[in-house]
């Protein structure tokens, strides 16, 4: 059973910052993939099954620029989260994280 968490727990903005910074790499990876796997063309010789392999790449392309775009806007969320970013950044339909609190305490950072 999962016990709730205490009402004091605030979290650095600094390791906000943190996986930001890894999520905005991550969108980027998932970009770049979907720009490679739209750049390779694969000849099956066969008109159907060409049509399911473009399909396929097609499909593949878009569901890496949705994560790519899912990742971009929760790194956005955390930056705002953190009072690194405004939230006029945040896409339309984006919920901002409430702001935080400050704090003199320090947690363990992402390596």
């Amino acid at each position: 059973m999962l016990s709730a968490m205490p009402g004091d727990h605030l979290v650095d903005p600094t390791l906000l910052d943190a996986v930001s910074a890894r999520l905005d790499r991550s969108s980027t990876a998932a970009l770049d993939a979907s720009h490679e796997l739209l750049a390779h063309y694969a000849d099956t010789g066969d008109a159907s099954t060409q049509r399911a392999v473009d399909i396929l790449l097609d499909r593949a392309a878009d569901a890496l620029r949705a994560l790519a775009d899912s990742l971009a806007d929760t790194s956005r969320g955390l930056q705002a989260a953190a009072g690194r970013a405004p939230a006029s950044q945040l896409a339309a339909g984006d919920v901002p994280l409430p702001p935080l609190p400050p704090t003199g305490r320090r947690r363990g950072r992402l390596a």
